[in-house]
């Protein structure tokens, strides 16, 4: 074959893969009708290439292309295709926003009307077709979470990049898909929101009212939703401080799965008058409200409650003194546990509680500005660490007072202060209540849900309580799982709406004689990362039934000390931390976002590595340890966080803990450190996960003093940490970790 005819040939074959370039002219961002005139004349060019042989576009793509170019037809016959094999999104058929997009052009076409009219038209035809629970779900289908923003800037971005007057076919596919999702929300989210509240109007009863607590004479806002014309039936419960758009949302989720919804708000929120004051009086603002709901005449007096974190807690801070007798079930996910994990963990002060006062408790409704304002609140945090001024003193920082941070602070043992807030001991006893606890390996409430459910146990050993536990963050473990979390990709099986479908499932095997989600074989059901599997188990003692054994090394090679399995005959590993250098952090990074690092800093605190493991482990429940220690002061802050560092060297972080010396042996009582004494620390309460380790991984624990800008510093003085400062940090904090130490790995031998 001659060269000419070669060349020839390869350049068609080079045109028929990859198409020609497509010319494009830009118009200023600006002027929205230019904009839309060039994008369409790019989708009605790339169409035509893929018409005629020269470019390839899938049919997932293809739609998109074919609904900007005006071919609207196509772009419905090209959904439909896809549909055949696929499964519902949310209840609706996929790509139905876009579908409906492309009715209502061509009704816009046939019968002159303008978008808007067209598109509400056909959408109020689609809704009225739907059941409860696809009619409420059609808002997560068919809206967006940031009123189009994020599609806004993603067009935007691949618009500014156009840098000539042509783009490659990949290019245009890529800015053509970027400007379709901006342009379908953009001209349909207005009206779906609109008949949407419609539709809800049709349904339900929806009303809005503020009830009077007969214990002290509070204010509680409170919504309620229930179907036109219903029976009497149970009532899902949602008691929160957010108050927001959202709470008719949830309220309208339970009428929606056939129950009453009800939402009611903290005092002082919302339509209530009274002062907003967290915590403190949740025990009897829920049992009123829980009362007043057994009293309505759509009420069968069955309650059944739901919610995370803060809406965790005020689900077992109303069984404090006594469970209501309508109350027939919760279902706390990620419970936070005043004094427990909030807003201190093992005694340990955050800085970020501080940043949710604000955000809680500034007005009847949220500060959504000043939350999002992250400048604003890591600047104070760095301007407290920099002048070493007394975490006491960080409101004056600000230039304001915060008297809940002051009163917060003021108690750093989980004293009766938070006892009260809360089922304490032998208050568990009479909790005789159905229970589904939620809470995920990484939720940073794992400690307050798991002092629930243990205490529940410890005093109630026949409780009926079920936990629930896996890949989870703070909010896939009280909303929906991720796929990605944090970087690391979740198992299939690990994959759980727990908002709208099981906590549903189960709410209908309390209520409705339904099964009991399969998902829960036992009491504890846990995931296996890396396995795809479940395991379930009758207690979190069965978790695992094995350990292994390391002990901390005290003799320093290639920049850290070793995990051994016999202890060593050496004499000290030895961390100094000068408390008053501001130049540097210890502990800086122990947060695990994201969860698998491609490095991290081995300078940081005292590294111990462990040999390449022989044959895979389950690492499943809460690792432990055994220090010996010697320190110079009357009390420290430390850190232990737990990696994985796998062959191809990444480091997956498995576990962390953070917590004060003085309070290892009880959280309520402190018992200072006598300096330069042997002194023996147990720690156990570390976050549980339960993760399949490959042959040849090894594990990497790694033990620090905390001085950084997100918790407070202790600097060891013996006095209250909160009043601490610079100036209680002329002597460096030495810590020895003497041999014999040793920390405690839980597995799962199958």
């Amino acid at each position: 074959m001659n060269k000419p005819l070669t060349l020839l040939i390869f350049v068609l074959i080079v045109q028929y893969t990859n198409g020609q370039e497509l010319k494009i002219e830009k118009a200023a961002l600006s002027d929205i009708v230019s904009v839309a005139n060039e994008m369409q004349k790019l989708a009605i060019n790339m169409q035509q290439q893929s018409k005629t042989g020269v470019l390839k576009i899938a049919a997932n793509d293809r739609f998109r292309i074919e609904l900007l170019a005006g071919d609207y037809e196509a772009s419905i016959h090209t959904i439909e295709s896809l549909r055949k094999n696929s499964a519902l999104n949310n209840g609706h058929p996929n790509f139905m926003p876009y579908e409906l997009f492309a009715k209502a052009k061509i009704m816009q076409s046939e019968y002159g009307e303008t978008f808007g009219a067209a598109y509400k038209a056909v959408f109020s035809a689609y809704i009225a077709k739907c059941n409860d629970e696809q009619a409420y779900t059609a808002k997560i289908v068919f809206t967006t979470y940031d009123a189009v923003a994020q599609f806004k800037n993603a067009f935007e971005t691949n618009y500014n990049k156009i840098s000539g007057s042509t783009l490659t076919p990949d290019q245009a596919l890529v800015l053509l898909k970027s400007y379709f999702l901006f342009r379908v929300y953009t001209l349909t989210e207005a009206i779906v929101f609109r008949q949407l509240e419609e539709d809800e109007h049709s349904r339900y009863i929806l009303r809005e009212e503020v009830i009077v607590s007969p214990q002290d004479g509070a204010e509680l806002s409170v919504i309620t939703a229930r179907k036109k014309n219903a029976e009497p039936m149970p009532a899902i419960l949602l008691f929160t401080i957010y108050t927001d758009a959202s709470n008719y949302d949830q309220a309208v989720l339970a009428a929606s799965k056939g129950y009453v919804g009800v939402v009611a708000n903290s005092r002082g929120k919302r339509l209530s008058k009274d002062a907003v004051d967290p915590l403190k009086h949740e025990y009897k603002d829920v049992y009123a409200v829980i009362d007043w709901i057994s009293k309505q005449d759509w009420s069968n007096h069955k309650v059944g409650m739901y919610g995370g974190s803060y809406d965790g807690f005020t689900q077992w801070a109303c069984m404090k003194e006594k469970v209501h007798p309508a109350l027939k079930t919760i279902i706390p996910s990620v419970s936070i546990a005043p004094g427990v994990n909030y807003p201190m963990e093992n005694n340990v002060f955050f800085n970020f509680p501080y940043k949710w006062i604000q955000y809680a408790t500034s007005n009847k409704y949220l500060d959504e500005a000043a939350n999002s304002d992250y400048k604003m609140w890591n600047d104070l945090e760095n301007k407290w660490f920099v002048s070493g001024k007394a975490f006491n003193k960080m409101d004056s920082l600000e230039g304001t007072s915060r008297p809940l941070f002051q009163e917060w602070i003021s108690h750093p043992s989980f004293d009766s202060y938070w006892q009260n807030m809360i089922p304490y001991q032998y208050d568990f006893s009479h909790i005789d209540i159905p229970i589904l606890t939620t809470t995920g390996y990484y939720d940073d409430s794992q400690g307050g849900a798991i002092y629930y459910y243990s205490e529940h146990l410890k005093y109630n050993p026949k409780a009926d309580h079920y936990l629930l536990i896996g890949p989870y963050d703070h909010w896939g473990a009280q909303f929906a799982s991720d796929a990605n979390l944090r970087g690391y990709q979740i198992d299939d099986t690990a994959q759980v709406n727990i908002r709208q479908g099981l906590a549903y499932d189960w709410f209908d095997y309390i209520f409705k004689g339904g099964e009991k989600p399969s998902i829960l074989k036992d009491k504890v059901n846990f995931q296996v990362m890396g396995d795809n599997t479940w395991l379930s188990k009758p207690n979190l003692t069965e978790m695992s039934n094995d350990s292994l054994v390391f002990y901390l090394g005290t003799t320093k090679a290639d920049n850290h000390y070793e995990l051994m399995n016999e202890p060593e005959a050496g004499t000290s590993a030895i961390l100094d931390i000068d408390l008053s250098d501001r130049t540097k952090m210890y502990n800086e990074d122990y947060y695990p976002w994201p969860i698998i690092k491609d490095s991290i800093n081995l300078n940081d605190g005292l590294v111990f590595m462990g040999k390449p493991l022989k044959s895979e482990a389950i690492m499943s429940g809460s690792f432990a340890g055994d220090l010996y220690v010697t320190i110079n002061k009357l009390d420290f802050d430390f850190s232990v966080n737990l990696f994985e560092l796998t062959a191809d060297g990444k480091y997956f972080q498995l576990s962390n803990y953070i917590g004060r010396a003085s309070y290892a042996k009880n959280s309520e009582e402190r018992e200072l450190v006598i300096p330069n004494k042997l002194t023996h620390i147990r720690f156990d309460n570390t976050h549980i996960i339960c993760k399949k380790i490959p042959k040849g991984s090894r594990l990497v624990a790694i033990i620090n003093g905390n001085k950084n800008a997100s918790a407070q510093i202790n600097y060891g003085t013996g006095k209250d940490v909160s009043s601490e400062s610079i100036v209680d940090a002329q002597v460096p904090l030495t810590l020895k970790i003497m041999a014999g130490s040793k920390i405690f790995i839980p597995v799962w031998n199958q």
